[in-house]
């Protein structure tokens, strides 16, 4: 997954480089470019905590943008598959909330935050499912159903919804029937799916395919 999720932060960054900049937003620009670089180099959780902490001080300067506590949200979710403490991942998915909490703070109606803040209570649900399953699986799906209603187009929920369901043991509800239809839904919104800026979230279409020939 995190092969996949690289490949993708890695054109992003090609775009950028190559995108034509107003002065006002070179600085920016440049500095989102270097949060996207660190993460799609990162090895380590230290590396990840690295641009983690790269993308929330441009949020914490630029204040009017969402997209980089977004991103410093996203990166602490990937750190948090690289732990094994569960103490650790818990800190890590904490951290991820509180700075998706930013992104919505100055964005409330954006899809793709929502998206991430349902994705981001599956992590912390999968931490110590047995525990957090019956308590946490409605706010992230409601979190996710939101998403969905605030862009029909956007890809990102159908998926996180459809893996949701793959790993999700059929005795609750989930497994590979269940998530089929979920992942070809999805696989059609990433088919259609277009943005003009290339900033913005483009990650799970290799994720999704991969678990949708799982399913066969």
């Amino acid at each position: 997954m995190k092969k996949n999720i690289k490949n993708i932060i890695a054109i992003v960054f090609i775009l950028l480089t190559g995108t034509t900049l107003k002065a006002q937003d070179a600085k920016y620009i440049g500095a989102m470019q270097s949060g996207l670089k660190m993460f799609s180099e990162a090895k380590t959780g230290a590396d990840y905590v690295a641009a983690s902490n790269q993308f929330e001080r441009i949020g914490t300067q630029v204040k009017t943008e969402w997209l980089p506590f977004y991103y410093a949200a996203y990166t602490q979710l990937i750190n948090n598959t690289t732990l094994t403490n569960t103490d650790e991942k818990d800190a890590a998915m904490d951290k991820a909330q509180e700075l998706i909490d930013k992104a919505e703070a100055i964005n409330p109606k954006e899809s793709e935050i929502f998206s991430m803040k349902g994705y981001i209570k599956f992590m912390k649900i999968y931490v110590n499912p047995m525990a957090r399953m019956q308590s946490g699986m409605g706010a992230a799906i409601t979190d996710l159903e939101t998403a969905k209603a605030l862009n029909p187009a956007n890809p990102r929920p159908y998926f996180i919804l459809a893996q949701n369901a793959f790993y999700t043991p059929e005795a609750f509800g989930g497994g590979k029937n269940v998530a089929k239809p979920k992942f070809t839904e999805a696989a059609a919104k990433f088919d259609a799916f277009k943005t003009s800026n290339p900033m913005m979230p483009n990650w799970g279409v290799e994720r999704n395919a991969s678990l949708l020939v799982e399913c066969k």
